[in-house]
């Protein structure tokens, strides 16, 4: 038969119900929109507006990370079980828009009438490879939970009834071509319906096969009707709100970059705190991300606060957010009343829920913006974090440093090393920023010398500032915005003083400080890691090295070098550059490097709860049995070092290169 004739038959069988199924398609369209407006509601509370800008950027963000899965792909086994899933169902969809569009609007561009029955041929086999990648996608999620999943993996019957769910109506669907093909097309489509076909064949036998279409058709619809409708108040809402909504409004900053709080001299003057104490303090953007949570916990699996015993787990402050709109908690303070102080404060900045999530969750943005409320309160704050901003501010440093002790440093520096101390009127190259840790510090100052050692001995022209004050990062990470003003304007009068070309830094937390949020504030300035231009002195060949034998050497990432902004190949070049000896990485290296755990102000406090992340990140570190680790951060040589003991020793790689210096 042709395959105008098919459609008649289908329509013969089902006709006296299929009112029943255009009415549900309407009930279920209904409550659908119904949950999109809910949605929209709850992000605008407030009368916040969406702001739609830069829309081929956003554009090109919803391909890449929207339609490409490209965060989807960084876990091989689960990223290859979504794609079965993603890919599978987006052939079922188009495959079932043609055909609701030729069957009950009469384009026939599938059967013989418009084209030829070829192209019935292959819509009938790419419906086949659709389903068929589709249940195994599915079966493989189903496994997972069974056996393979991780600890923090929420796993609720729910989430079996939607996997359950979706296989049924994909057999169904199977079950309706394969009655379809056996009673009409069994010889013409031949081999292009592989598993109707198969199916069919266990049809001869069964009687009655009208009914039984006409019962699993009704079935088959009313099941896809009802879980497309419900599509808003389950997990398979990030199909649109994560998956295509969430990724098109993806923040355009980079993501380093916590946002300001432009009038935060107009809320404080006028008796107001700074920062989120209630979901109406929270934009519209992060109550987007609450409801964009597919609960995949990626996030959670990749945090060193939860995976050291600490309180915080991404994923459930995200859900707890996301609860708190389901019951329009909008002018309920969050702290304490529904997440406990510690879970704020467990928090170290290093970005990796923010790298894992597929959705574009920025995790860490939410946080930043209630530690703010609780610093500014000066409630639920550990009272040592309210000591670094009384440092800040009155020492200039996060570690009540006597600014004297600095200023001799400097002096014993420039004498040891030739290099000058920056004068107003003078021209440089350079100016190379030490940093509070650098320039207080005993356990880092070596990295000051080496680096000025090796800048003499490469003849660059390069100063050092003769005051600094802190850079502001730390002031930032733990909530104190308006200190972090403060210096941002005090280090811009400071700099400009001078003529320069480039700021070198050597602590990645002031590097990605300088780089992505003093621009906020108005100040623009070129600034590179002391890692690349180690690395381009190596490859200029403008210092002479000589190899020094250091035994078996491996690398800790710095999250806000590596993580935050990217930078893996150059500190490895200049360790490659300049020892004999085996180099090793560490199993969580790169992307995936596991942080140090000084970072969002934890190096100037412990949260007394679980396994110390040093201790844990330390612990990788020996089972490379490597005799050195190198860094490239001073936080983390702070904190490695003090987890390093006897048996290992904690360097730069700056101090590396000037003992290779030849």
């Amino acid at each position: 038969m042709g395959g105008e004739e098919v459609y008649i038959e289908h329509f013969i069988l089902v006709e006296d119900i299929e009112i029943l199924v255009y009415i549900a398609t309407l009930l279920g369209a209904i409550l659908f929109l119904y949950g999109l407006y809910r949605s929209y509601r709850r992000w605008t509370y407030g009368g916040q507006k969406i702001v739609i800008d830069h829309l081929f950027i956003r554009l090109k963000n919803l391909i890449k990370y929207g339609i490409l899965q490209r965060k989807v792909l960084l876990k091989p086994f689960e990223g290859t079980m979504h794609s079965l899933i993603y890919i599978g169902f987006i052939i079922l969809f188009i495959g079932t828009l043609l055909r609701a569009l030729e069957a009950d609007i009469t384009l026939k561009f599938l059967g013989y009438r418009f084209l030829t029955g070829n192209i019935y041929l292959v819509f009938k086999l790419a419906m086949n490879i659709g389903g068929a990648l589709a249940i195994i996608g599915l079966f493989l999620a189903l496994i997972r939970r069974l056996g393979f999943k991780s600890e923090y993996l929420p796993d609720t019957i729910f989430d079996y009834l939607l996997i359950i769910d979706l296989i049924v109506i994909l057999i169904t669907g199977f079950l309706l071509d394969a009655i379809s093909t056996y009673t009409y097309r069994i010889e013409w489509i031949d081999g292009w319906d592989p598993i109707g076909i198969y199916i069919a064949s266990y049809l001869a036998s069964i009687g009655n096969i009208e009914a039984i279409y006409r019962f699993t058709w009704l079935f088959h619809m009313a099941l896809a009707i009802f879980s497309f409708a419900i599509i808003p108040f389950t997990k398979l809402y990030h199909i649109l709100v994560g998956g295509l909504i969430n990724t098109f409004f993806g923040r355009l900053e980079h993501p380093s970059a916590f946002k300001p709080i432009p009038d935060i001299d107009r809320v404080i003057e006028s008796g107001g705190l700074p920062g989120a104490n209630t979901l109406k303090d929270l934009t519209w953007k992060q109550r987007m991300d609450y409801d964009a949570c597919i609960k995949c916990s990626r996030c959670t699996d990749n945090c060193p606060a939860t995976l050291s015993g600490k309180p915080l787990s991404p994923m459930d402050l995200m859900l707890t957010h996301r609860v708190l709109m389901d019951k329009k908690l909008y002018d309920s303070p969050i702290v304490p009343e529904h997440v406990e102080p510690d879970i704020i404060w467990s928090c170290v900045t290093c970005g990796a829920c923010v790298y894992q999530c597929p959705m574009l969750i920025h995790q860490v943005e939410t946080i930043i913006d209630i530690r703010r409320n609780l610093l500014g309160s000066g409630e639920n704050t550990p009272q040592e974090l309210m000591q670094v901003s009384y440092n800040l501010m009155r020492y200039g440093n996060p570690m009540a440093y006597n600014p004297m002790d600095r200023e001799n440093f400097v002096r014993q520096l420039s004498e040891e090393t030739g290099v000058e101390i920056a004068q107003e009127g003078r021209e440089y190259d350079y100016i190379y920023w030490m940093g509070c840790n650098t320039s207080y510090d005993p356990n880092v100052k070596n990295t000051a010398i080496s680096l000025l050692n090796i800048f003499a001995e490469a003849g660059l022209n390069v100063a050092i500032l003769p005051e600094e004050v802190c850079c502001g990062e730390p002031a930032r990470r733990i909530g104190d915005e308006l200190m972090f003003k403060e210096l941002v304007s005090m280090n811009k009068e400071n700099l400009s003083k001078y003529r320069f070309k480039k700021l070198i830094v050597n602590c990645p937390h002031g590097f990605n400080v300088f780089r992505y949020e003093y621009p906020q504030y108005g100040m623009e300035i070129d600034v590179i890691h002391h890692s690349q231009i180690l690395g381009e002195l190596i490859r200029q060949g403008k210092i002479q090295i000589k190899k020094t034998d250091i035994g078996r050497i491996t690398f800790h990432d710095p999250c806000y070098l590596g993580r935050w902004n990217n930078i893996y190949d150059a500190p490895r070049e200049v360790l490659k550059a300049s020892v004999n000896g085996e180099y090793i990485e560490i199993p969580r290296s790169r992307e995936n490097s596991f942080c140090c755990g000084g970072g969002g102000g934890h190096l100037f406090y412990e949260l007394k709860r679980g396994e110390r992340i040093g201790k844990i990140r330390m612990d990788e570190v020996r089972g490379t049995k490597a005799n050195v680790l190198a860094v490239a951060c001073p936080f983390c040589n702070i904190m490695m070092k003090s987890e390093a003991g006897d048996e290992l020793e904690v360097k730069d790689i700056s101090e590396i290169l000037n003992e290779a210096l030849d």
